[in-house]
């Protein structure tokens, strides 16, 4: 049976007494829904200092981008602080009356889902206090496999692009952390307690585990095998589908052509994704309460292998068949307009205004990716099966 690295690491027999923060989320679960920092409190072998969140905070519910004030742990008296509000980064005097920190955040193997420049921010601040840090992996739900441009141009990073890597990398936290170590140079103490019974599968992308949402728009791993791709709306002024009964899947906004949008997305997207027409009035987000025409997107396979080319393909349709209509929106105290951010580079919304296919959009955007992918193998824990 699939175990995850929490509870791996509960089954090992801790003796020696350390003071240790725990980096988590909602997501922090044994199978029946036991909480890593109720475990640390009350095993003998660990006094639990403070807690760690990031974005969306202790309980995934905060909405997306909203910063997160620190609090107080209600049942456990210890204090919890934001990493996504005043600070993003642990303060030295944060971690130097520490011995481990211990993340265990499930993620979702996407540069932009900022978990993962969380996990960057607390590798590095840890290198600097010489407190060792464990992290407690769960699995890759794209699969493992896949990995999909384009790189991160640093010109254009930001905590939504925090990482030198691709949109889609491929690895699970814990592998990650070991490739950023590694790339990095950081001097520090990492020990990645794995996932026992795990392979990293395009048919079997996520094991018989529950699903503890980690974020307010990430309801299933059905959503997350889009969100490489459709979430790069979020840099347009239509809707990603947050608010709605399927985030992610269902993209629009009020007075589209969803005929002809779908259509014309027919002609390049993939075999396996079923495109058809739909409405929807958002809870939340963008055209709250008002009543949108759009497109909505179901996989035959339990991974889609090309949500990022898919993504782009959404936007290149809605493009042809509404000239002069898309807006990339621009976000505060950003430069650039936002999709760059989200992509790593201008070559994306460069191409497409050009009407450039997505084909020659993603090729021509994807520099470093071979070399990303060389890179990786050194760095797994788990084997791969394409079966």
């Amino acid at each position: 049976m699939f175990k995850p690295g929490i509870e791996v690491f509960f089954s090992y027999p801790h003796q020696k007494k350390c003071r240790v923060a725990a980096v988590t989320n909602f997501t922090g679960r044994t199978r029946d829904g036991r909480h890593l920092v109720n475990l640390l409190a009350e095993h003998q072998a660990f006094e639990l200092v403070r807690i760690f969140t990031p974005e969306h905070g202790f309980t995934s519910d905060a909405p997306d981008g909203e910063h997160v004030a620190d609090s107080r742990h209600a049942e456990l008296e210890v204090p919890v602080i934001s990493l996504y509000g005043n600070q993003k980064k642990p303060a030295k005097e944060l971690l130097h009356d520490l011995d481990i920190l211990i993340y265990d955040i499930q993620d979702v193997g996407v540069r932009f889902y900022t978990y993962i420049s969380t996990l960057r921010n607390i590798l590095e601040a840890a290198s600097e206090c010489d407190c060792k840090v464990w992290i407690l992996d769960r699995p890759d739900i794209l699969g493992g496999i896949e990995v999909e441009g384009p790189m991160l141009d640093q010109k254009f990073s930001s905590f939504v692009g925090h990482l030198p890597i691709p949109i889609r990398y491929g690895l699970t936290p814990g592998e990650l952390a070991l490739w950023y170590k590694d790339h990095a140079n950081l001097k520090l103490h990492l020990k990645v307690w794995q996932c026992e019974n795990y392979v990293c599968s395009n048919q079997n992308p996520a094991p018989d585990f529950p699903w503890f949402k980690p974020s307010p728009s990430m309801p299933d791993v059905a959503t997350a095998q889009f969100y490489p791709g459709t979430c790069l709306f979020e840099g347009t002024q239509l809707s990603e589908g947050r608010g709605s009964q399927a985030p992610f899947r269902i993209i629009g906004a009020p007075g589209t052509n969803s005929r002809a949008w779908a259509n014309k997305l027919s002609e390049v997207a993939p075999a396996c994704i079923s495109i058809e027409e739909c409405t929807f009035v958002p809870t939340f987000s963008k055209f709250s309460g008002e009543k949108c025409q759009g497109i909505q997107l179901t996989s035959k396979n339990p991974i889609v292998k090309n949500a990022v080319h898919l993504g782009i393909a959404a936007i290149y349709a809605y493009m042809q068949t509404h000239p002069d209509k898309i807006d990339f929106t621009p976000r505060p105290g950003l430069e650039f307009p936002f999709i760059d951010y989200l992509c790593g580079t201008d070559l994306v919304r460069k191409g497409l205004v050009n009407g450039d296919k997505p084909d020659r959009i993603l090729g021509s955007s994807s520099q470093g990716l071979d070399d990303f992918k060389k890179s990786r193998p050194a760095f797994f824990l788990y084997p791969r099966s394409n079966d």
